[in-house]
């Protein structure tokens, strides 16, 4: 299966603290470059993220008063792109901008649809090779508000 261009979800994970009726989560995925490209992870360039997030539908019932709240989540990731030869991460380059989307299951109290937000989005390269600091991965993590009615 060809990951590239793709966004994963690697998990959700509740945070302590939250109520029924307001639940706080972790979520992390990788997104792999379009086209496999290879970044540069040197720090000439911020990779950067932003990540928007909508209900799909009527949550559905998992019994025991617990919902799935189909969420999707689209946004974008911002990177310089590493090329071969002199000044491979360096000068005159532009950034290289990729389109991401994938759908998670959130849980949530009520069969209302609730209201999803999100915080602010950590992108950071991921999966390094030792011989060189390149990858064509990205980890994204934020955090996501659920609030129903």
């Amino acid at each position: 299966m060809c990951k590239n261009g793709t966004t994963k979800v690697d998990f959700l994970t509740s945070v302590p603290g939250g109520t029924a009726a307001n639940a706080n989560y972790q979520l992390n995925m990788t997104h792999w470059t379009c086209g496999g490209r290879k970044l540069c992870a040197n720090g000439m360039y911020p990779i950067t993220a932003n990540l928007a997030y909508q209900v799909q539908g009527t949550p559905v019932s998992l019994g025991n008063d617990t919902y799935c709240c189909e969420v999707a989540v689209t946004g974008t990731v911002t990177y310089m792109p590493y090329r071969c030869g002199d000044n491979a991460c360096g000068c005159n380059q532009c950034p290289v901008t990729d389109n991401i989307f994938t759908t998670l299951c959130v849980p949530c109290s009520s069969a209302a649809v609730p209201t999803i937000t999100g915080g602010e989005v950590v992108a950071v390269p991921t999966d390094l090779h030792d011989c060189c600091a390149v990858t064509n991965a990205v980890s994204l993590t934020t955090s996501i508000n659920v609030t129903t009615a």
